[in-house]
């Protein structure tokens, strides 16, 4: 089957391209989603003008994800889930949940593929997102997620900012260095020497002259 790309569609085809598709895909998903038009004469004389319109809806996606990247960027959002006995959720926080978590939030909807998660995100934390946008713009977020055991207590995350690292590393030092000075103090404290006579012999020889 021949069609004509109307929109862009990823892996297949953009806007204004004419290509061969097989008939179950052209069918059931390319036609009735509007992505495609059948190649026909008629569609072929205004082949132009949809290259044209696919230019146009190109940038605008283009400014239109940049804008909502810009937005994003270093936002938090909050969740929380069930943890078991051992501090654990029972499943993870996927891509549905933080998409859904920022629709709710900012009334714009995103593909959950966009987002770059590094590790399963399986217990309480405050974890760092990435935002890959089909145009080539870019951003993170912030997801903190508490945890709810299961007496129904949050368990709340503190974020520990740079400072406290910083200073946190400091009393460390400080500690280490104490510890340090006591060891050597303890080490190289002089040990007194026994006398060189024995108190016991003085006695009997102060015994021997009386009695001499």
């Amino acid at each position: 089957m021949k069609v004509i790309f109307v929109k862009d569609v990823p892996g297949s085809g953009n806007a204004g391209d004419v290509k061969e598709v097989k008939n179950g895909y052209g069918r059931n998903y390319l036609l009735p989603k509007s992505f495609a038009l059948l190649a026909s004469h008629d569609n072929l004389q205004r082949l132009n003008s949809i290259k044209k319109a696919g230019d146009e809806q190109r940038i605008k996606e283009e400014q239109d994800q940049n804008e909502l990247a810009k937005l994003l960027n270093d936002m938090e959002f909050e969740l929380s889930e069930k943890v078991n006995s051992s501090g654990k959720f029972y499943g993870s926080i996927n891509n549905t949940m933080i998409s859904e978590k920022i629709e709710s939030e900012t009334e714009r909807s995103l593909d959950r593929k966009l987002f770059v998660i590094e590790n399963p995100i399986e217990e309480p934390g405050i974890y760092t997102i990435g935002i890959n946008f089909p145009r080539g713009a870019e951003c993170s977020i912030k997801i903190k997620v508490s945890g709810i055991d299961i007496q129904g207590n949050i368990i709340e995350v503190q974020e520990i900012s740079e400072q406290e690292i910083i200073e946190t590393t400091e009393n460390l030092d400080i500690t280490e260095d104490i510890v340090e000075l006591s060891d050597s103090e303890t080490t190289n404290e002089p040990v007194s020497e026994e006398s060189s006579s024995n108190p016991q012999s003085e006695v009997k020889e102060d015994n021997n002259e009386e009695i001499a």
